[in-house]
């Protein structure tokens, strides 16, 4: 046979292919009204795998392991079709959240004025009364009290990563992101007056900070030392004199505490952004949102997280950002935050949350926000 005939026969069966998949998208249809009547879940593992393992009986290992992803990506695509359907026949399974958001009169942030978190307060809230705390959970802690209605904390930093601190606090205080800012960050080396570059032996900053400058201090053989905020940093070197002493920060810091830069744009990366969010006591839905954080976990099996990650696909989709923490209960057992594109207003996000808190052991949406990036 030519070429031409080998792809005309391809071509036959993937007509006949795409025939029994309607077919069995049909019979899918109808299992989705009987399970609406009766209550019953959508996904039946012990029946998937069952039905895996009959189909791929007695297969040459060389097609077993590629048949078997073929078969659970259409009953992937069959339970997807499934939960729109069983919405459609009016399951009940509404986020809760807020239409309307409180007023933001007073809000906090980590840190000292002359910080990247105080710029990206000013941003989001130019009418508020602002306060700083001296640590992330101390925002967390404020909001839970009631003392602000909104703290501003940094989440991500695209040379640096996540703040890793901050996705853990989000879980343990139940608080929501509402708000998001993206900074641009161009870190500057502080000194006391009358200090030169020769004179500074080490440096303090905030871990981030740090990391972002890495190659800098590598370059001048600058010891970093970690402090809890860039502002602090610059506050206390001040007060210290220090001559031989720099502190990594921005240049709003180093002019509210009288410091003189040795040298700007520090980062190594150029393109260096941080983003800050605001978090909440409620979950708000807005129009104008287009992002949405959950957090979830998934059975500790082989292919598990890519099961999950291939749902998002279903649904068209886009995520925007993955981290794994430890769950703090379970030894090499991860949660998993993820942002991704959508809204909660939509109907099609609806159907993907629905699915992913039917067939997962934990889900919990953590932010709605609105973001340029």
């Amino acid at each position: 046979m030519t070429l031409n005939d080998l792809r005309k026969r391809i071509d036959e069966i993937d007509e006949n292919i795409k025939d029994l998949f309607l077919q069995r998208m049909k019979v899918a249809e109808q299992v989705a009204e009987c399970k609406s009547k009766t209550g019953d879940k959508i996904l039946k593992p012990v029946r998937e795998e069952e039905l895996i393992h009959n189909l791929t009986g007695g297969m040459d290992e060389e097609w077993r392991l590629a048949y078997t992803s073929f078969l659970k990506k259409v009953m992937e695509v069959s339970r997807t079709f499934q939960y729109r359907k069983m919405l459609e026949l009016g399951a009940d399974f509404q986020p809760s959240f807020q239409e309307e958001e409180s007023e933001i009169q007073r809000v906090c942030y980590q840190g000292v004025p002359g910080s990247y978190s105080e710029a990206a307060t000013a941003n989001l809230f130019p009418d508020a009364e602002t306060g700083s705390v001296k640590t992330f959970e101390d925002v967390f802690l404020a909001i839970s009290a009631g003392k602000a209605q909104a703290g501003v904390v940094p989440l991500e930093n695209t040379t640096a990563g996540g703040v890793y601190e901050v996705y853990d606090l989000l879980l343990k205080y139940d608080l929501y992101i509402n708000y998001s800012d993206i900074i641009k960050v161009d870190h500057c080396l502080a000194a006391v007056e009358g200090a030169s570059l020769e004179d500074i032996k080490e440096v303090h900053s905030h871990p981030q900070a740090i990391a972002q400058c890495r190659e800098f201090l590598k370059q001048h053989g600058i010891t970093p030392r970690e402090s809890s905020n860039t502002a602090v940093a610059a506050k206390e070197l001040a007060a210290s004199k220090d001559h031989s002493k720099g502190a990594i920060c921005s240049k709003e810091a180093t002019e509210r505490y009288g410091l003189k830069i040795l040298r700007c744009g520090i980062n190594h990366n150029k393109e260096n952004a941080t983003k800050f969010v605001a978090i909440s006591p409620q979950l708000i839905r807005k129009s104008s949102h287009n992002r949405i954080a959950i957090v979830f976990a998934c059975s500790h099996r082989s292919g598990s997280l890519a099961g999950v990650l291939g749902i998002f696909g279903d649904y068209g989709v886009n995520l925007t950002e993955i981290h794994s923490r430890p769950d703090g209960k379970n030894s090499w057992e991860y949660l998993f935050y993820v942002d991704f594109t959508g809204n909660l207003k939509d109907e099609n996000i609806r159907a993907l949350l629905y699915q992913l808190y039917e067939e997962l052991p934990f889900v919990k949406i953590i932010g709605s926000y609105e973001t340029s990036k």
